[in-house]
Protein backbone atom coordinates (compact mmCIF):
# COMPACT_ATOMS: atom_id res chain seq x y z
CA UNK A 1 0.00 0.00 0.00
CA UNK A 2 1.32 3.69 -0.96
CA UNK A 3 3.33 4.86 2.15
CA UNK A 4 1.20 8.64 1.50
CA UNK A 5 -1.48 6.95 1.95
CA UNK A 6 -0.95 4.98 5.29
CA UNK A 7 0.38 8.55 6.42
CA UNK A 8 -2.53 10.04 5.06
CA UNK A 9 -4.86 7.78 7.12
CA UNK A 10 -3.07 7.67 10.27
CA UNK A 11 -3.21 11.40 10.57
CA UNK A 12 -6.47 11.64 9.79
CA UNK A 13 -7.33 9.10 12.21
CA UNK A 14 -5.17 10.80 14.83
CA UNK A 15 -7.00 13.94 14.02
CA UNK A 16 -10.66 12.64 14.18
CA UNK A 17 -10.14 11.46 17.59
CA UNK A 18 -9.31 15.31 18.41
CA UNK A 19 -12.38 16.11 16.36
CA UNK A 20 -14.43 12.97 18.21
CA UNK A 21 -13.56 14.75 21.47
CA UNK A 22 -14.39 17.88 20.64
CA UNK A 23 -17.82 16.79 19.28
CA UNK A 24 -18.35 14.86 22.96
CA UNK A 25 -17.61 17.91 24.90
CA UNK A 26 -20.54 19.80 23.32
CA UNK A 27 -22.83 17.31 23.58
CA UNK A 28 -22.08 16.49 26.99
CA UNK A 29 -22.14 19.99 27.86
CA UNK A 30 -18.89 20.46 28.84
CA UNK A 31 -17.92 23.13 25.92
CA UNK A 32 -20.82 25.79 25.20
CA UNK A 33 -21.38 28.81 22.73
CA UNK A 34 -19.36 31.10 24.93
CA UNK A 35 -16.60 28.83 25.04
CA UNK A 36 -16.76 28.50 20.95
CA UNK A 37 -16.21 32.06 20.17
CA UNK A 38 -13.08 32.17 22.90
CA UNK A 39 -11.53 29.02 20.97
CA UNK A 40 -12.10 30.67 17.90
CA UNK A 41 -10.35 33.76 19.05
CA UNK A 42 -7.29 31.88 20.34
CA UNK A 43 -7.28 30.32 17.11
CA UNK A 44 -7.83 32.71 15.14
CA UNK A 45 -5.82 35.63 16.35
CA UNK A 46 -3.21 33.43 18.49
CA UNK A 47 -2.08 29.98 17.97
CA UNK A 48 -2.72 30.25 13.64
CA UNK A 49 -0.21 33.15 13.66
CA UNK A 50 2.27 31.73 15.71
CA UNK A 51 2.62 28.64 13.58
CA UNK A 52 2.73 30.88 10.53
CA UNK A 53 5.13 32.81 11.93
CA UNK A 54 7.41 29.46 13.13
CA UNK A 55 7.03 27.67 9.69
CA UNK A 56 8.85 30.55 8.10
CA UNK A 57 11.00 31.47 11.12
CA UNK A 58 12.66 27.71 11.29
CA UNK A 59 12.85 27.47 7.55
CA UNK A 60 16.56 28.27 6.05
CA UNK A 61 16.31 31.14 3.42
CA UNK A 62 17.61 30.26 0.28
CA UNK A 63 16.64 31.99 -3.48
CA UNK A 64 14.80 28.95 -4.79
CA UNK A 65 12.83 28.62 -1.89
CA UNK A 66 11.64 32.32 -1.77
CA UNK A 67 11.06 31.87 -5.18
CA UNK A 68 8.52 28.66 -4.32
CA UNK A 69 7.33 31.02 -1.72
CA UNK A 70 6.29 33.63 -4.30
CA UNK A 71 5.06 31.11 -6.39
CA UNK A 72 2.66 29.37 -3.63
CA UNK A 73 0.94 32.37 -3.72
CA UNK A 74 0.30 32.55 -7.30
CA UNK A 75 -0.75 29.59 -8.08
CA UNK A 76 -2.78 28.97 -5.06
CA UNK A 77 -4.21 32.83 -5.94
CA UNK A 78 -5.03 30.98 -9.29
CA UNK A 79 -6.43 27.99 -8.29
CA UNK A 80 -9.35 29.83 -5.89
CA UNK A 81 -10.33 31.85 -8.37
CA UNK A 82 -10.53 29.18 -10.86
CA UNK A 83 -12.63 27.22 -8.17
CA UNK A 84 -15.36 30.20 -7.78
CA UNK A 85 -16.61 29.47 -11.51
CA UNK A 86 -16.65 25.83 -11.24
CA UNK A 87 -18.54 26.51 -8.04
CA UNK A 88 -21.11 29.16 -9.97
CA UNK A 89 -20.98 26.67 -12.96
CA UNK A 90 -22.23 23.59 -10.80
CA UNK A 91 -25.29 26.29 -9.66
CA UNK A 92 -26.18 27.10 -12.88
CA UNK A 93 -26.74 23.48 -13.73
CA UNK A 94 -28.27 22.73 -10.95
CA UNK A 95 -30.38 25.65 -10.98
CA UNK A 96 -29.59 26.49 -7.96
CA UNK A 97 -31.27 29.34 -5.35
CA UNK A 98 -29.31 32.42 -4.56
CA UNK A 99 -28.18 30.90 -0.98
CA UNK A 100 -27.06 27.99 -2.38
CA UNK A 101 -25.52 29.69 -5.57
CA UNK A 102 -23.10 32.18 -3.16
CA UNK A 103 -22.54 29.13 -0.65
CA UNK A 104 -21.31 26.70 -3.77
CA UNK A 105 -19.06 29.47 -5.08
CA UNK A 106 -17.47 30.49 -2.40
CA UNK A 107 -17.06 26.79 -0.55
CA UNK A 108 -15.67 25.04 -3.86
CA UNK A 109 -13.26 28.18 -4.00
CA UNK A 110 -11.92 28.45 -0.87
CA UNK A 111 -11.05 25.08 1.35
CA UNK A 112 -10.28 24.84 4.84
CA UNK A 113 -6.66 25.76 4.72
CA UNK A 114 -6.63 26.73 8.28
CA UNK A 115 -8.38 24.82 10.60
CA UNK A 116 -7.59 21.36 8.85
CA UNK A 117 -5.19 22.16 6.17
CA UNK A 118 -2.85 23.03 8.86
CA UNK A 119 -3.37 19.92 10.73
CA UNK A 120 -2.88 17.49 8.12
CA UNK A 121 0.25 18.99 6.08
CA UNK A 122 1.67 19.12 9.70
CA UNK A 123 1.21 15.43 10.95
CA UNK A 124 2.15 14.43 7.71
CA UNK A 125 4.79 16.66 6.49
CA UNK A 126 6.27 18.54 9.20
CA UNK A 127 7.69 22.53 9.51
CA UNK A 128 9.04 21.61 6.47
CA UNK A 129 5.41 21.76 4.70
CA UNK A 130 4.08 24.19 6.73
CA UNK A 131 6.06 27.36 5.21
CA UNK A 132 4.24 26.39 2.38
CA UNK A 133 0.62 26.42 3.59
CA UNK A 134 1.49 29.55 5.92
CA UNK A 135 1.75 30.77 1.82
CA UNK A 136 -1.24 29.31 0.95
CA UNK A 137 -3.06 31.04 3.78
CA UNK A 138 -2.43 34.19 2.69
CA UNK A 139 -3.95 34.31 -0.57
CA UNK A 140 -6.36 32.90 0.70
CA UNK A 141 -6.95 35.36 3.37
CA UNK A 142 -6.34 38.33 1.38
CA UNK A 143 -9.17 36.82 -1.89
CA UNK A 144 -11.52 35.71 0.80
CA UNK A 145 -11.94 39.03 2.24
CA UNK A 146 -11.93 41.01 -1.39
CA UNK A 147 -13.20 39.09 -3.98
CA UNK A 148 -14.84 36.08 -1.44
CA UNK A 149 -16.99 38.32 0.01
CA UNK A 150 -18.30 39.35 -3.32
CA UNK A 151 -19.45 36.46 -3.90
CA UNK A 152 -22.18 37.47 -1.27
CA UNK A 153 -24.83 39.58 -2.80
CA UNK A 154 -25.49 41.45 0.55
CA UNK A 155 -21.44 41.58 1.25
CA UNK A 156 -20.00 44.96 1.02
CA UNK A 157 -18.38 45.40 -1.54
CA UNK A 158 -15.40 48.67 -0.31
CA UNK A 159 -12.13 47.42 1.17
CA UNK A 160 -8.77 48.54 2.36
CA UNK A 161 -5.61 47.45 3.26
CA UNK A 162 -5.96 48.29 7.12
CA UNK A 163 -9.58 46.21 7.28
CA UNK A 164 -7.91 43.58 5.27
CA UNK A 165 -4.99 42.77 8.20
CA UNK A 166 -7.00 43.65 11.04
CA UNK A 167 -9.52 41.07 9.77
CA UNK A 168 -6.30 38.55 9.48
CA UNK A 169 -3.90 38.51 11.65
CA UNK A 170 -1.91 35.68 10.03
CA UNK A 171 -0.86 38.46 7.28
CA UNK A 172 0.96 40.29 9.34
CA UNK A 173 2.68 37.02 10.74
CA UNK A 174 3.55 36.14 7.42
CA UNK A 175 4.92 39.26 6.73
CA UNK A 176 7.15 39.53 10.69
CA UNK A 177 7.69 35.66 9.65
CA UNK A 178 9.32 36.74 6.18
CA UNK A 179 11.30 39.32 7.37
CA UNK A 180 13.20 36.82 9.82
CA UNK A 181 13.55 34.58 7.11
CA UNK A 182 14.68 36.80 4.24
CA UNK A 183 17.33 38.52 7.09
CA UNK A 184 17.98 35.42 8.90
CA UNK A 185 17.53 37.32 12.22
CA UNK A 186 16.99 35.29 15.54
CA UNK A 187 14.83 35.80 18.53
CA UNK A 188 16.08 34.55 22.04
CA UNK A 189 15.67 30.72 22.53
CA UNK A 190 13.10 30.84 25.54
CA UNK A 191 10.58 33.40 23.20
CA UNK A 192 11.34 30.66 20.00
CA UNK A 193 9.81 28.02 22.54
CA UNK A 194 7.19 29.97 23.66
CA UNK A 195 5.79 30.84 20.16
CA UNK A 196 6.51 27.36 19.44
CA UNK A 197 4.04 26.11 21.75
CA UNK A 198 1.69 28.09 21.20
CA UNK A 199 1.77 27.31 17.73
CA UNK A 200 1.44 23.31 18.87
CA UNK A 201 -2.05 24.17 19.68
CA UNK A 202 -3.37 25.16 16.68
CA UNK A 203 -3.45 21.12 15.15
CA UNK A 204 -5.55 19.86 18.18
CA UNK A 205 -7.46 23.00 18.87
CA UNK A 206 -8.76 23.10 14.94
CA UNK A 207 -9.95 19.52 15.29
CA UNK A 208 -11.48 19.80 18.59
CA UNK A 209 -13.31 22.97 17.68
CA UNK A 210 -14.53 21.40 14.30
CA UNK A 211 -16.05 18.42 16.62
CA UNK A 212 -17.78 21.22 18.36
CA UNK A 213 -19.12 22.72 15.46
CA UNK A 214 -20.23 19.68 13.67
CA UNK A 215 -22.04 18.54 17.31
CA UNK A 216 -24.04 21.87 16.64
CA UNK A 217 -25.31 20.74 13.30
CA UNK A 218 -28.38 18.15 12.27
CA UNK A 219 -26.29 15.61 10.73
CA UNK A 220 -29.32 13.51 9.23
CA UNK A 221 -30.79 16.75 8.04
CA UNK A 222 -27.60 17.44 6.51
CA UNK A 223 -26.64 13.86 4.96
CA UNK A 224 -30.13 13.56 3.07
CA UNK A 225 -29.66 16.92 1.36
CA UNK A 226 -28.54 15.31 -2.59
CA UNK A 227 -28.34 18.66 -4.29
CA UNK A 228 -25.28 19.91 -2.66
CA UNK A 229 -23.36 16.47 -3.55
CA UNK A 230 -22.06 17.76 -7.10
CA UNK A 231 -21.04 21.15 -5.16
CA UNK A 232 -18.96 18.79 -2.58
CA UNK A 233 -17.88 16.32 -5.35
CA UNK A 234 -16.35 19.02 -7.42
CA UNK A 235 -14.55 20.41 -3.99
CA UNK A 236 -13.24 17.30 -2.50
CA UNK A 237 -12.42 15.08 -5.82
CA UNK A 238 -12.75 17.28 -8.98
CA UNK A 239 -10.64 20.43 -8.18
CA UNK A 240 -7.46 18.27 -6.18
CA UNK A 241 -7.64 15.73 -9.27
CA UNK A 242 -8.28 18.79 -11.89
CA UNK A 243 -4.74 20.74 -10.55
CA UNK A 244 -2.70 18.00 -10.11
CA UNK A 245 -1.25 16.72 -13.66
CA UNK A 246 -0.83 20.57 -14.16
CA UNK A 247 1.15 21.10 -10.88
CA UNK A 248 3.29 17.67 -11.60
CA UNK A 249 4.41 19.63 -14.47
CA UNK A 250 4.83 23.05 -13.14
CA UNK A 251 6.21 22.10 -9.69
CA UNK A 252 9.49 20.46 -9.13
CA UNK A 253 9.79 20.42 -5.22
CA UNK A 254 7.62 17.01 -4.72
CA UNK A 255 6.78 18.82 -1.00
CA UNK A 256 5.68 22.04 -2.58
CA UNK A 257 3.35 19.68 -4.55
CA UNK A 258 1.71 17.50 -2.20
CA UNK A 259 0.78 20.17 -0.01
CA UNK A 260 -0.44 22.63 -2.64
CA UNK A 261 -2.71 19.35 -3.70
CA UNK A 262 -3.57 18.39 -0.53
CA UNK A 263 -4.77 21.82 0.23
CA UNK A 264 -6.68 22.23 -2.53
CA UNK A 265 -8.58 18.74 -1.37
CA UNK A 266 -9.47 20.45 2.02
CA UNK A 267 -13.59 20.79 2.25
CA UNK A 268 -14.97 24.15 1.99
CA UNK A 269 -13.79 26.63 4.79
CA UNK A 270 -15.67 27.32 7.81
CA UNK A 271 -16.09 30.67 6.55
CA UNK A 272 -18.76 29.46 3.87
CA UNK A 273 -21.44 29.36 6.66
CA UNK A 274 -19.70 32.52 9.20
CA UNK A 275 -20.52 34.85 5.72
CA UNK A 276 -23.58 33.32 5.03
CA UNK A 277 -24.69 34.21 8.40
CA UNK A 278 -23.17 37.63 8.29
CA UNK A 279 -24.56 38.85 5.21
CA UNK A 280 -27.86 37.32 5.55
CA UNK A 281 -27.47 34.30 3.07
CA UNK A 282 -28.61 30.83 3.92
CA UNK A 283 -26.66 29.99 6.50
CA UNK A 284 -28.30 26.48 7.32
CA UNK A 285 -27.93 25.30 3.84
CA UNK A 286 -23.98 27.03 4.45
CA UNK A 287 -23.66 24.87 7.45
CA UNK A 288 -24.64 21.38 6.17
CA UNK A 289 -22.19 22.11 3.16
CA UNK A 290 -19.32 22.47 5.20
CA UNK A 291 -20.68 19.49 8.00
CA UNK A 292 -20.91 17.11 5.02
CA UNK A 293 -18.00 18.42 3.05
CA UNK A 294 -15.42 18.33 6.18
CA UNK A 295 -16.65 14.19 7.43
CA UNK A 296 -16.22 12.82 3.86
CA UNK A 297 -12.78 14.19 3.13
CA UNK A 298 -11.88 11.92 6.05
CA UNK A 299 -12.27 9.59 3.07
CA UNK A 300 -11.32 11.57 -0.23
CA UNK A 301 -8.19 12.96 0.65
CA UNK A 302 -6.60 9.18 1.54
CA UNK A 303 -7.60 8.39 -2.08
CA UNK A 304 -6.09 11.56 -3.36
CA UNK A 305 -2.98 10.62 -1.87
CA UNK A 306 -2.80 7.36 -4.03
CA UNK A 307 -2.77 9.34 -6.89
CA UNK A 308 0.93 12.09 -5.69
Amino acid sequence: MDGLFIAFSNSLTALAICMAVGYACRKFGLINDTHTVGMTNLLVRVATPATMFMALYRSEFSRALLLECLATIAITSVIYILGGYLGLFIAKIMKASPGERQNWQFGVAFGNVGFMGIPIITAVFGYEGLIYVAMALTAFNILTFTIGMRMYDNAPRDFTVKGLLTRNPAIPAVIVGSIFFVSGLRIPYAIEGGVTLIGGITSPMSMILLGVILARQNLKSAFTDVRMLPAIGAKLIIMPLAVLPVLAWLVPNPIMFYVIVTLMAMPPAALTAIFAEQFDGDSFTAAKFVVVGTILCAITVPLISLFL
